[in-house]
């Protein structure tokens, strides 16, 4: 038991800071105790101020960083002012007056610091350090003079501040082991009832698939699984970037129909797969790679019993912890300073390593498999059918094999200089890079596609192995494509329509005995796959989903060449371009024009609104929509056809409110 006097003590009512200062014991035993509360104090008020900042104030509503962040951070500070107060306890004892300024002057800076942090991310981090310095030096001595009461504060509150950060990650497994509990006590569906699996290669355009003919062999498992299912030739998606594509496939809603963008989840106004799934007996889990826009806070995982996202290797949990990553992610700063004044090459590595001993969650496919496979293994009742979804993230920027992936393509990278190509790809991008260099990234793109590909049969050899795919429908499709420079400086994804971004696999495999193998060359959207499981479950009279049930191809109710073509023959598509990352906060708030591509039978037409630029590509001609006829007198007809049938598909002109919700 720690004593008053043993941690703080005042000799009386002194005048002066210095004199306050002299009065005050602060013995090592002290500064610990009083630097591990301010840990827990600076954590705390850290994630009430993020939770606040991202709640009422910040135009950004995503966290961008797992849901334990509420306990984690707190307990990273709580460490970090530990290894500071054995720091200040030393001094202390070496200079004992000078040792106990210095330690309340820093534990109240990098106390004050963290808060400021949260509360204002775009100021510079220097700037922020300078700042609550003097406030520091301003505030500590007022402190001083009031010692007893921070004693009585210190003591009080410490073990109430240290019991709230295990109550918080309790509540956090709580509500995980409530939720498994309430799937545990939902009726079964009929025995017979099959599993989905719904596999989404995140950013794996079919141009770059050698089902789809691409002179690469990028994707034997894919071109094994086609022959054993339905193959769909021409799906588009519903968008070019990842949010309000997964959107789209899980309340089979268009993107201007719903919340889900650049920087807003995923909202409770439509109902999602899962939680209909759920609703009606299935378990539901969800293991994805993609932090950013397939994390918890995205919204995608409504309805999701389980939901993995983030991983936690090394030290990269304390990144979350504002102490944490502006440091270290100034190191990318220090890195480009250092590089245009000296030869970098021997400190490199030593800053690399740093950077992703905190940094490194890339969550790789072998991972995605084993805690699906793990979940399957540890599930209490397994006679319960699933709906599962798996998100891979490997062939998304910057490209990078895995350490044992095989480099199949292109000549390996043979110094840092050439690896550079692909760390500053987005910036490279943006200037224009050489055919080179393009083709240098284009190679890395295809490595990590083909990598992801026997990524993929492993995990369906393994289900195999077990028998589960005797009774599971498997669903393998894309979120949306990449794109290398095909239309003048369209690199990435998120910033056009065209088919690189937009034309995506998708291969549906039924269980063992199943209907006829079949591969569909009619456009269909990824927005109809809602409609489809339901329909294949037997759900399709309660189906709270808009679209098509492609269901369609394969049971014999497909409309052969309609002179008229119907609104489900019709593929929309959505994006508003916009940089989130861009450091000018402003233009967030910028109205964006959408932009709507709809394809229909052998055309497409794109529209940017507000200024309105069209375009209008004769695929079966022009595959790679190369030349716009929308300029062709000929083509009026045409393109006023595709005009009237866009809004009447997207209710009325697209404008920057309609996806600004």
């Amino acid at each position: 038991m720690i004593s008053r006097t043993d941690v703080f003590e005042e000799a009386g009512t002194v005048a002066s800071p210095s004199q306050a200062l002299a009065a005050i014991r602060l013995g090592p035993l002290a500064i610990l105790v009083l630097s591990a509360w301010c840990g827990l104090v600076s954590g705390l008020l850290e994630v009430g101020t993020t939770v606040l900042r991202k709640q009422a104030f910040d135009l950004n509503h995503l966290y961008w960083m797992s849901r334990h962040f509420i306990w984690l951070v707190p307990l990273t500070n709580l460490v970090i002012f530990l290894l500071l107060g054995v720091v200040l306890s030393l001094l202390a004892l070496r200079g004992r007056r000078r040792g106990r300024w210095l330690a309340t002057r820093l534990l109240g800076t990098m106390a004050l610091l963290p808060v400021f942090w949260a509360a204002f991310p775009r100021i510079y981090p220097a700037a922020g350090l300078l700042l609550m310095l003097g406030v520091a030096t301003r505030l500590v001595p007022t402190l001083e003079r009031r010692a007893a009461g921070v004693g009585r504060l210190v003591r009080v509150s410490f073990p109430v501040l240290a019991a709230l950060v295990p109550v918080l990650a309790a509540s956090l497994w709580g509500l995980d082991r409530l939720r498994e509990w309430r799937e545990d006590e939902r009726a079964l569906p009929p025995p017979d009832s099959p599993n989905v699996l719904l596999i989404v290669l995140d950013t794996v355009g079919a141009g770059h698939l050698s089902l789809s003919g691409y002179n690469r062999p990028t994707c034997p498992t894919l071109d094994e699984l086609a022959p054993r299912g339905i193959c769909f030739n021409r799906v588009r998606a519903t968008s070019s970037w990842t949010l309000p594509s997964h959107a789209s496939m899980f309340t089979g809603r268009w993107p201007h129909e719903v919340s889900a963008g650049w920087v807003t989840p995923l909202d409770a106004a439509f109902p999602t797969l899962a939680e209909f799934l759920g609703a009606r007996g299935y378990a539901t889990a969800g293991f994805t790679a993609n932090h950013a826009y397939c994390g918890t806070d995205s919204g995608l995982a409504r309805g999701f019993t389980v939901y993995q996202d983030y991983i936690f290797p090394a030290l990269t949990a304390s990144h979350m912890a504002a102490l944490v990553n502006r440091p270290v992610d100034g190191l990318e700063a220090v890195e480009r300073f250092l590089e245009d004044r000296l030869d970098f090459d021997l400190l490199r590595p030593a800053l690399q390593r740093l950077w992703w001993l905190f940094n490194n969650d890339r969550k790789e496919a072998d991972v995605i498999n084993r805690e699906f496979l793990d979940w399957l293994s540890r599930r209490r009742q397994p006679e319960r059918p699933f709906f599962a979804f798996l998100n891979f993230f490997d062939a998304h920027y910057p490209y990078q094999l895995p350490k044992t992936g095989i480099h199949r393509f292109g000549a390996k990278p043979r110094n840092n200089r050439e690896m550079d190509l692909i760390d500053d790809w987005l910036q490279l991008a943006r200037r224009g890079p050489s055919e080179q260099q393009l083709a240098f990234v284009r190679d890395a793109y295809d490595n990590c596609v083909a990598d992801l590909d026997e990524q993929l049969g492993r995990l369906i050899d393994e289900l195999e192995h077990r028998a589960i795919l005797e009774r599971t429908w498997v669903i393998v499709a894309a979120d949306h494509g990449e794109s290398f420079g095909e239309h003048p400086r369209v690199f990435r994804h998120g910033g056009s329509l065209y088919q690189t971004e937009l034309h995506v696999p998708l291969v549906i495999i039924p269980p063992a005995g199943s209907p006829t193998k079949q591969v569909v060359t009619e456009a269909v959207s990824l927005r109809d796959l809602a409609a489809t499981v339901v329909d294949v479950l037997g759900f399709k009279a309660a189906s709270p989903f808009p679209g098509d049930s492609l269901a369609r191809f394969w049971n014999g109710s497909s409309r052969a060449a309609p002179a008229e073509p119907a609104a489900s023959d019709r593929t929309l598509s959505e994006v508003v371009p916009i940089d989130p990352l861009n450091p000018d906060p402003s233009q967030l708030l910028e109205p964006r024009w959408p932009l709507a591509a709809l394809t229909e039978g052998d055309w497409t037409y794109i529209r940017r609104e507000g200024d309105v630029r069209e375009e209008l590509f004769y695929l079966r001609k022009d595959a790679s929509e190369l030349h716009n006829l929308a300029g062709d007198p000929a083509m009026e007809p045409t393109l006023e056809r595709m005009r009237q049938a866009l809004s009447r598909l997207t209710r009325g002109p697209l404008t920057p409110q309609r996806f600004n919700r």
